[in-house]
């Protein structure tokens, strides 16, 4: 009788074991983002607010003129913070989506101006001291080109507050931010975006091999509910098709982006490539449909294979399967000990 308890216990105990190996992660972001922001903005329209509906900055400015735009950021706390701020221009990031950046580098070569080399931010509002509970007003300048544009010039200001909670062996910081977009309109607003096929070439992607497709929007127009389809096969009659596909996405006026085809875990290998991209979306401003398509070939040469291969990351052990699959082995011993247990009782 006591073998018989004993072998049960030893079971669920491997039992346990087993179910545990499955769900051990699954309990690991739980309370990451539990705290909210210690500050609110709110951006402060002016005559030259174009749509008041939006949320953002839309702008009309006279050609040569220094304006002002304006800002309200509020402390919500009873502690004393600091927030710090800065202008950034808009682009798209790889695989689709607007991004801001506050330098010029990696900008599309279309992107005559820049929002940073025409805006910029007092010295007191790029980091801001705000006592508990103490709403303050900042501003930024913007000295318009003095000839007219076409379309829009696309950026945005970002606000930053920075925590850090030191423990005796390490120290967390935690970044709260606030982005507001900036779009300046020129004189003749009423442009279409225009997609430019750029380039393939192979590129990592999460540290693993794929394709890059480069596509340009050329034009200072956004581009929104935009879907991305690109397919890659390697010519040959074993040829197999890799996809990349989003949907609901954007592209930012005067940028491009790239659409990482991944290759996974696989390894790059040389030769010729085809490559077909279809990309639809809405004019921002009219929402008119538009649709490109572009289909061309391309070569890998073995040189870029090795390099890229061997930069790679490789495919990674799951310890946890051995531990699975031993504790398993586990769970049918035991069983089976139980089994031959009550079979001689």
């Amino acid at each position: 009788m006591f073998k018989k308890r004993l072998l049960k216990n030893i079971i669920l105990g491997v039992a346990l074991g087993v179910v545990g190996g499955f769900g051990l992660s699954q309990q690991v972001q739980a309370d990451n983002n539990t705290e909210k922001a210690d500050f609110e903005i709110q951006p402060i329209t002016s005559v030259a607010q174009v749509d008041t509906s939006l949320r953002y900055y839309d702008l009309k400015f006279k050609p040569g003129t220094k304006n002002t735009i304006k800002m309200r950021i509020q402390n919500f706390t009873d502690k004393k913070i600091t927030v710090n701020s800065e202008l950034q221009n808009g682009m798209t990031q790889v695989g689709g989506d607007m991004k801001f950046q506050s330098s010029t580098k990696g900008l599309d070569p279309s992107a005559k101006v820049p929002l940073t080399t025409i805006a910029s931010i007092e010295k007191s509002a790029r980091t801001i001291h705000l006592d508990p509970q103490e709403t303050r007003v900042v501003e930024a300048e913007i000295k318009m080109p003095s000839e007219n544009f076409n379309g829009m010039i696309a950026g945005g200001w970002k606000f930053t507050e920075h925590l850090e909670n030191k423990t005796t062996d390490q120290t967390i910081s935690s970044n709260y931010a606030y982005m507001v977009s900036i779009n300046l309109r020129g004189s003749h607003y009423k442009v279409y975006p225009e997609l430019k096929y750029a380039s393939t070439k192979p590129i990592l992607y999460d540290s693993r091999p794929a394709m890059g497709i480069k596509i340009r929007n050329t034009q200072p127009m956004v581009l929104k509910n935009v879907h991305f389809k690109a397919v890659i096969s390697k010519a040959g009659l074993f040829s197999d098709n890799r996809l990349y596909e989003k949907e609901g996405s954007s592209m930012a006026p005067n940028s491009s982006v790239t659409l990482p085809v991944s290759w996974a875990y696989d390894n790059m290998k040389a030769g010729t490539y085809k490559v077909a991209v279809k990309v639809t979306g809405e004019n921002l401003w009219n929402k008119l449909p538009m649709s490109w398509t572009f289909k061309k070939s391309f070569k890998v040469s073995k040189a870029e294979a090795a390099s890229l291969n061997k930069r790679s990351l490789q495919r990674p052990t799951n310890k946890w399967l051995y531990v699975i699959a031993a504790n398993g082995v586990l769970l049918l011993v035991a069983v089976y000990g139980l089994y031959r247990v009550i079979k001689i009782g």
